[in-house]
């Protein structure tokens, strides 16, 4: 995806809530530093070259670089997937006994993206998975995803965050058990970005007993070039399903042309881009076959 208008104001509060997240002592000076260096950076970008998810690598590495931190985020993403495993069994035994076990895995994956694990939300998020329906999605095309992977051979999930990593292996537990003669690859970030999940988070969790773990690009999403000849491997291979979670890696998606392949994004609308791209509203849950306009 190119910069857009509605990217610009979004990425200097993403800094700006970095620094107050993580460090909220910080001086007034170095936060005024980092914006700088960053508005530097976007002085010279080329603003025809796809920007996700290159520009969110540059942000996360200057505020890494001023609190003189390789993975900032660290202690938030063992703390997030401690939470997370809280919440497991609960969901898994609602999973389990729901009608559609596979459309309820689904749906706790997405909600594992819309809550803060930082506080306590046992029963806020266990309610909203009993409550929700089909009706709560805002775009749902989970009838053309089962029968994807009924037609498939491989199916290859992108993930997003730590914690949210939790119910996205119950998901690939339900599918496993749905599709037993489907290959499944999960893919994490290569290096510390962000809360996004990587495979020490993987390992953590336990997701690397179930299935094969790869690795992407140490980017908020999937920047093809950096990855590995592995993950273009699994990427472009035929007959196969893309799972696409999270806002990053739509991103990186979007207006990417992948032949041979079904590709279904999972997200959370968190921002007024969103809001433009789907024709939904902020804070609706999506979940949508890729098309030649997205």
């Amino acid at each position: 995806m190119i910069l857009e208008p509605e990217c610009i104001p979004c990425l200097f509060n993403q800094v700006l809530r970095a620094f107050q997240l993580l460090k909220p002592d910080i001086s007034r000076e170095k936060i005024l530093t980092t914006q700088k260096k960053f508005m530097e950076y976007l002085l010279s970008f080329d603003l025809e070259k796809k920007a996700s998810p290159i520009i969110g690598k540059v942000a996360y590495h200057l505020v890494a670089e001023a609190l003189d931190v390789k993975d900032p985020y660290a202690s938030i993403k063992k703390e997030y997937n401690q939470l997370a495993l809280q919440f497991y069994d609960e969901a898994k035994e609602l999973v389990n006994n729901a009608k559609d076990p596979l459309f309820e895995a689904i749906v706790v994956a997405a909600l594992g993206n819309t809550i803060d694990f930082g506080t306590n939300h046992k029963i806020d998020f266990i309610r909203d998975i009993k409550n929700f329906t089909p009706d709560n999605l805002a775009i749902n095309d989970y009838e053309k995803f089962k029968i994807s992977l009924q037609n498939a051979k491989h199916l290859l999930i992108l993930l997003d965050n730590a914690g949210e990593i939790v119910f996205d292996k119950l998901l690939v537990e339900i599918i496993i058990k749905t599709f037993p003669n489907l290959e499944i690859v999960c893919s994490v970030r290569a290096s510390p970005i962000i809360n996004d999940a990587t495979l020490e988070d993987a390992e953590f969790i336990g997701l690397i007993d179930l299935v094969q773990v790869i690795e992407g690009s140490g980017t908020p999403g999937i920047h093809l070039p950096a990855t590995s000849n592995k993950f273009k491997k699994h990427f472009f291979l035929k007959d196969g399903v893309i799972l696409s979670k999270g806002q990053g890696n739509f991103e990186s998606l979007y207006g990417m042309e992948i032949p041979d392949k079904e590709v279904f994004y999972l997200l959370k609308a968190k921002c007024s881009l969103m809001e433009r791209i789907f024709s939904v509203k902020e804070g609706n849950i999506i979940f949508k076959r890729k098309t030649e306009n997205f």
